[in-house]
């Protein structure tokens, strides 16, 4: 009996087991057919986005990139317009007051007319120069237009300038141009003068009205007597001068130049700087000759290169040569001169010599030689750099070599002539 209730609960069993099978074979049957459903409407949906458009799609789409491509060019056409008739002097009267405006705020670069940018070879100042010029237009009243044939017209205008008034005529020409609203009236005179600065050597910088302006190499022209470069000046008074650390000073020590008030007939004479050595010149070039001349003192030999040399004992002399003082006894007063074949190149007078008391033991035995010799000095410089080099004759000594030679060990060997002897 007992056993018949066990096989009767194992078969139960089994029938549990089968039926949960039968449930989930079922239930993933049915997972598999919905995710083939979902693949399929999703590769549905996939080839619909990626496919090509519809003619009445593609028809809509390029009408609204039309619309808007011709709205931009529209607005962009108006805005352009808009600011051209804004920015532009429509009449006689508004162009005169335009460039009367700029000249009594300042304004160096909107005074310049575009006949100033055609040219790379001008010098330009800056608005800080001109805004700080002399004799600049301080008030101004428009009096009165009169119209020309051929589209011309004349503006009279009454300034003040330096405490007083002045009264000039701006002739102006109307200028046509393409597109809506860009006839414009222009100045039929140049509204700078131009001023020609030259020197006679290549300066690098000078100083206008107490600013610094740099002299471009690549916009001088060389001219006989020196460098030229050409400036636009508006209408004032500049004072030209050189910085305070330059090389160089002028002379007289500033200059002044005027540009005067538009006229249609007004002209800047030429300026030519003439130039000096400045202290700085003249105390640098000293102090290296100093320090040359301090450097063959101390020398223990008889023929140092670029030091004055024994005139009895030379390089093949093989006589012991010991005890070697050099002591300096006079140099000649010093001061540069300007070569006349060229300008550029300062160097010392050979008014006079000076003299060197030379001693030593030659075999043993005392010689004295009194030495005498010319400084040689030259100085090249563009103001802002210097290269100075002294000694004798074609064996000169720049500061760069002799920094390096004051610390050389052959001015504490022995002398050559000692050396071949011990050898």
């Amino acid at each position: 009996m007992v056993e018949r209730d066990k096989n009767e609960e194992q078969r139960s069993a089994r029938s549990v087991l089968h039926a949960h099978g039968e449930q989930l074979r079922e239930n993933f049957s049915a997972s598999v057919q919905k995710v083939g459903r979902f693949s399929g409407q999703v590769g549905e949906f996939s080839e619909r986005a990626a496919g090509i458009l519809t003619r009445r799609d593609a028809r809509s789409i390029k009408i609204r990139l039309t619309l808007t491509a011709l709205f931009v060019s529209v607005l962009a056409l108006v805005i352009a317009s808009v600011g051209n008739y804004y920015s532009l002097p429509h009449s006689p009267e508004e162009a005169a007051e335009q460039y009367i405006q700029a000249l009594q705020r300042g304004d160096y670069i909107d005074g310049l007319d575009e006949e100033a940018y055609r040219s790379f070879t001008y010098t330009y100042l800056t608005n800080t120069i001109y805004s700080s010029a002399q004799g600049r237009v301080e008030s101004y009243t428009i009096l009165s237009s009169a119209p020309e044939p051929d589209d011309r017209a004349e503006v009279t205008v009454r300034a003040l300038a330096n405490g007083q008034e002045h009264d000039f005529v701006l002739p102006f020409v109307l200028e046509p141009r393409s597109g809506p609203f860009n006839d414009t009236w222009k100045l039929a005179t140049s509204a700078q003068n131009y001023l020609q600065l030259t020197t006679p050597v290549d300066l690098s910088e000078i100083t206008v009205n107490g600013h610094s302006l740099s002299l471009p190499k690549t916009r001088r022209l060389t001219v006989d007597g020196g460098y030229s470069w050409l400036v636009p000046l508006l209408p004032g008074a500049y004072t030209v001068s050189l910085p305070s650390t330059s090389y160089y000073v002028l002379s007289p020590v500033e200059r002044t130049v005027t540009s005067p008030l538009p006229d249609g007939s007004s002209e800047i004479s030429p300026l030519n700087l003439e130039v000096r050595p400045s202290p700085r010149m003249w105390r640098e070039t000293d102090e290296l000759i100093d320090s040359w001349l301090s450097r063959c003192e101390s020398s223990r030999r008889l023929d140092v290169v670029g030091c004055p040399t024994s005139a009895i004992y030379g390089n093949d002399s093989t006589v012991t040569i010991s005890d070697v003082q050099w002591k300096l006894v006079s140099r000649p007063a010093f001061y540069l001169v300007q070569d006349t074949a060229k300008p550029s190149l300062w160097h010392a007078s050979e008014h006079d010599q000076a003299v060197m008391d030379l001693t030593y033991l030659a075999d043993g035995k005392a010689q004295r030689e009194i030495i005498t010799f010319t400084i040689d000095a030259e100085v090249v410089s563009d103001g802002n750099h210097a290269d100075i080099s002294v000694g004798l004759g074609d064996k000169k000594t720049s500061r760069e070599e002799l920094q390096e030679s004051v610390s050389d060990d052959v001015l504490s060997q022995p002398t050559l002539q000692q050396f071949a002897a011990t050898s």
